[in-house]
């Protein structure tokens, strides 16, 4: 099994190198008990990677990789996908999960956009002792220039188990930045 992560894993990072990047994003966001990391990849016009990493003091490490096709319609910017999610927790056993769901923005003007996403994974998408989780999170951000933003937001993490008591990966407020490049 681990094989098979390590060729998946192998394969996907020869489709990045080897394909015409238009955009990259990097995001860090913390509070008191988590920080955050994540570099979205435009592998073209309407497709995009993002890879992310998490650590919780309370809930452990966590490491995703998502990809995404995407639509803009004006003010509005729609990502849907799947996101597969290995986590390292700390109060209850390990696993991953495949989450379908993706990710949203709106342009409010004056520079202030509104950010959500949302990935939930059914027991059928589940391995390990994880039996399904779900992914929220939600943020205001104020762009500096086209290149820096800095932003607010609110997530939850939330994974259930079969054969032990479902646990909160990670919940909160946290503070950000985000860089072009």
């Amino acid at each position: 099994m681990m094989a098979i992560k390590s060729r998946a894993v192998l394969a996907l990072s020869c489709a990045l190198l080897t394909s015409s990047v238009y955009a990259n994003d990097f995001t860090v966001g913390l509070n008191d008990d988590a920080i955050s990391t994540e570099l979205a990849v435009d592998l073209n016009r309407n497709a995009n990677a993002v890879f992310g990493y998490i650590y919780a003091t309370d809930g452990g490490h966590a490491a995703s990789g998502a990809m995404h096709m995407t639509h803009d319609a004006g003010i509005h910017h729609f990502e849907i996908g799947a996101k597969y999610s290995y986590y390292w927790a700390k109060r209850s056993a390990n696993g991953s999960a495949i989450g379908i769901g993706g990710r949203y923005a709106m342009d409010l003007g004056s520079n202030i956009s509104f950010l959500a996403s949302g990935y939930y994974a059914p027991s059928v998408l589940s391995f390990g002792s994880v039996d399904g989780q779900y992914e929220l999170d939600s943020k205001i951000q104020y762009k500096l220039n086209p290149s820096l933003a800095l932003f607010a937001g609110y997530r939850n993490i939330r994974l259930q188990y079969d054969n032990n008591h479902n646990s909160t990966f990670d919940s909160g407020f946290y503070i950000g930045g985000s860089a072009a490049f």
